[in-house]
């Protein structure tokens, strides 16, 4: 019943809103167009990809758990300048663009992981005070289809090219095929995976994957059921058909009996409802 009603509400939504843009708009970003302009304007051949300056903002505002100071953040003008900056350099260097500034897959992986999560931090900014990302309102049909706002609606560029942060996370998986990335891209939720200022080498993904995977709140069994973060129902077909088997490689030893059990028993497998609430530090 609730996935008819869904359906009913998407199509009503895109009769109205067939350009997903419609005439009421509840907040217009005051970024997209210099954003664009900064696309245009890839005329500096000087012009050199760093993600220092977002290692240096996540330190400075995320804590240890990945929750943000959203607050202070919004305070410190030149903090929000510094971001914007980033994002400007965001939307003219990509590996797309300047192939020759990316020394290898892992560069590239880094590049990836480290745009979409600044460009996330900088949505939720743009729109803070904000409780959810599911709250953001941008056209007409965004007012009836949660998180349609922040990651439809709203548009970024990269590289040159203008996209959405939904289009942005399903390229960047199809092209990386590394299903640890899903423990590294970060939506600033609270059921997301911890926001980290690194440059994610192999053995940053790994330590992603074991912290994400070894969290109950993520990976559970109990008793002949396993539980399981929404990430591996919504983005099955990234990771392996023996899911559990998967999860062994990261799980610390009694996790790892109990999932061996799970495999050996075939367990059934639930969902644990995801927690979009802001992975706000203040709230926390």
């Amino acid at each position: 019943m609730k996935i008819r009603l869904f359906v009913a509400l998407f199509l009503l939504a895109l009769i109205i809103d067939p350009c997903h843009a419609g005439a009421v708009k509840v907040r217009e970003s005051n970024t997209e167009s210099h954003r664009t302009e900064a696309a245009e304007q890839d005329g500096d051949e000087a012009v050199k990809y760093s993600n220092d300056v977002f290692r240096e903002l996540v330190e400075r505002y995320a804590t240890a758990d990945g929750n943000v100071d959203y607050q202070a953040w919004k305070d410190t003008p030149d903090d929000l300048a510094a971001l914007n900056r980033q994002v400007d350099l965001l939307a003219l260097v990509s590996p797309g663009s300047h192939a020759e500034q990316f020394n290898g897959p892992a560069a590239v992986r880094s590049y990836w992981i480290n745009t979409y999560n600044t460009l996330v931090l900088q949505a939720v900014l743009e729109y803070w005070p904000l409780e959810s990302v599911r709250d953001v309102r941008i056209s007409f049909s965004s007012r009836v289809i949660p998180g349609k706002g922040f990651f439809y609606d709203r548009k970024v560029v990269v590289g040159g090219v203008e996209s959405n942060l939904y289009q942005l996370e399903k390229e960047v998986l199809k092209s990386q095929k590394d299903p640890r990335l899903h423990f590294a891209l970060n939506c600033a939720s609270s059921s997301c995976p911890v926001l980290r200022p690194w440059q994610w080498t192999e053995e940053q993904l790994d330590l992603a994957a074991r912290d994400f995977v070894n969290d109950s709140d993520n990976v559970d069994v109990r008793e002949d059921t396993v539980y399981l973060s929404r990430i591996f129902k919504w983005y099955r077909k990234d990771f392996p058909e023996d899911t559990y088997g998967y999860l062994q490689q990261f799980a610390e030893a009694g996790l790892s009996n109990r999932l061996q059990a799970a495999r050996d028993g075939k367990y059934s497998t639930k969902y644990f409802d995801y927690d979009w609430g802001l992975n706000d530090s203040d709230s926390h």
